[in-house]
């Protein structure tokens, strides 16, 4: 029996320059698809121009919730509440700006307007939120730009 390591490539999109790389000891099981990630993507559409906030624009994704608090602030989990100890900024997904983690967590999306934003992806599992390490652990929301396009 031979033995080896395979690895997979997956384009991000035409003319995006990104690659995602998945790899691991054993290869998957025939008929399976070794990419595929819960990924969700929102491109904002002509439809959204009365939106005032980008969570407005987060709101209908499956398995993402988002709740405007007493303050006016928005809470935004994917996938439920995970931590143990309670706090509630331990459960705050990592939020990527045109690939600059923020460490404001979901207050960051208080300054965005939902005007330049291009497009929205939430990474909702472990593959997906694999290249943010341990800081994806509660999913990732990436923001591009229009201006970052």
């Amino acid at each position: 029996m031979t033995r080896g390591a395979w690895l997979v490539l997956v384009g991000a999109g035409a003319g995006a320059g990104a690659v995602a790389c998945t790899g691991s000891g054993n290869p998957p099981p025939e008929g399976s698809s070794p990419g595929t990630a819960a990924v969700s993507t929102v491109v904002p559409s002509e439809t959204d121009a009365r939106v005032t906030r980008v969570e407005e624009l987060l709101r209908g994704v499956p398995g993402l919730e988002v709740t405007r608090l007493g303050t006016g602030a928005y809470q935004i989990r994917i996938r439920g509440h995970r931590s143990i100890r309670g706090n509630p900024g331990d459960d705050d997904p990592l939020i990527v700006i045109d690939g600059v983690p923020s460490t404001a967590g979901s207050a960051a999306l208080a300054d965005l307007s939902p005007r330049d934003v291009a497009r929205i992806e939430v990474l909702k599992d472990a593959g997906a939120t694999s290249m943010y390490g341990s800081r994806g652990a509660n999913g990732v929301i990436v923001i591009t730009t229009k201006r970052a396009r």
